[in-house]
């Protein structure tokens, strides 16, 4: 009896032993689990006065050459395309007959529908006499009359369908893509090859409102490339939109003579305008925005705290850019740390930066 009573106890603080490891442990995990408050803890940031600064005159923009002019060489009749003789690269004139459509079906037709115009001209001629001799009722000669006219209109449209059946270059160029090739059956429109002329090219910027009043058409512009580093590219503004977009900026488009094609459409360039005037500006650096130039914002440091501010922008000065409202001269916006703060969030500004 005594020997039982000595096991069950042995067995009774065992198993209490163990709820205790197990009670320790569970606590253990449950503390793991608690999410760690760090909205209290501050982030270190780097922070850049907003500064007056000067500006030149220049203004200089991004931008991609773009052709002139570019067209596409299609068919004004449907049939069979007997000769084609044009390659990818071939330069072509306006005007210029690069192939055609087989029209002997509609030759012969033609031939045909003639000889149908003589007959009906003849029994047109006669019925009219018939007429003028009461041997004939009117109907009979405006009948006649009827046929023989619709017979000129057929072979009118067939003169037209084989007079489209040439396939006529619309601009100067260089054939950029060819689509189809002599044998093919080409229906009334199809496109058969695209042509770009590049012996002038175009660029589009698009200039912000404070800047676009001091652009005028005709207003030289100077464009530089990456290409010809050492080289000036001489334009003449040809438009001016007279409505801004959302952001109030206004497309000016920019012309300029390529001679020898020296330029390739599609080339990134960087297009200046010299707006002849000189001034200070209150700048940024670039890397201050939140979320770049399409929803611009910042952070300013105000105390020990980030407050989100919106801000509107003007032109791009090198790794700066201009502020128009929003800011005043001599506030802190953060330049580093960005990505780890919200509107409202605890800072430490860094001293080694």
């Amino acid at each position: 009896m005594k020997t039982r009573i000595i096991t069950i106890a042995i067995i009774v603080v065992i198993a209490g032993a163990i709820s205790f490891k197990l009670v320790a442990n569970k606590k253990k995990i449950d503390e793991s689990k608690k999410v760690v408050d760090r909205s209290q803890v501050a982030v270190f940031v780097t922070t850049t006065p907003v500064a007056l600064l000067p500006i030149n005159g220049n203004l200089t923009l991004p931008a991609i050459l773009e052709p002139k002019e570019k067209a596409t060489i299609s068919t004004g009749t449907q049939g069979k395309i007997e000769t084609l003789n044009i390659e990818l690269g071939t330069r072509v004139s306006k005007g210029q007959t690069i192939g055609t459509i087989d029209t002997k079906v509609k030759q012969i037709n033609l031939q045909s529908t003639e000889l149908t115009i003589n007959k009906a001209k003849s029994d047109y001629e006669r019925n009219k006499d018939l007429l003028a001799g009461n041997a004939i009722n009117e109907t009979a000669v405006t009948d006649a009359k009827y046929n023989y006219e619709n017979n000129q209109l057929q072979a009118a449209q067939l003169k037209q369908q084989i007079s489209d059946a040439k396939i006529i270059a619309p601009i100067n160029g260089v054939v950029t893509d060819k689509k189809l090739t002599a044998g093919e059956y080409a229906n009334i429109g199809t496109v058969i090859a695209s042509l770009v002329d590049v012996s002038q090219l175009k660029t589009v910027v698009y200039v912000n409102e404070k800047d676009v009043y001091e652009l005028k058409i005709g207003q030289a512009a100077s464009i530089t490339c990456d290409v010809y580093p050492t080289k000036t590219f001489s334009g003449r503004i040809i438009y001016i939109s007279p409505q801004g977009d959302d952001n109030h900026n206004y497309k000016v488009d920019i012309l300029l003579a390529n001679g020898n094609a020296a330029l390739k459409a599609g080339t990134y360039v960087k297009v200046e305008f010299n707006l002849n005037k000189n001034a200070n500006a209150l700048q940024i650096p670039k890397r201050a925005l939140g979320d770049g130039m399409k929803n611009p914002y910042v952070f300013v440091a105000q105390g020990n705290k980030a407050v989100l501010r919106k801000v509107v922008l003007g032109r791009e000065i090198g790794e700066n850019i201009e502020v128009l409202s929003g800011l005043q001269e001599g506030e802190q916006v953060i330049t580093e740390g960005i990505i780890n703060i919200v509107d409202g969030s605890n800072i430490q500004v860094s001293p080694n930066k």
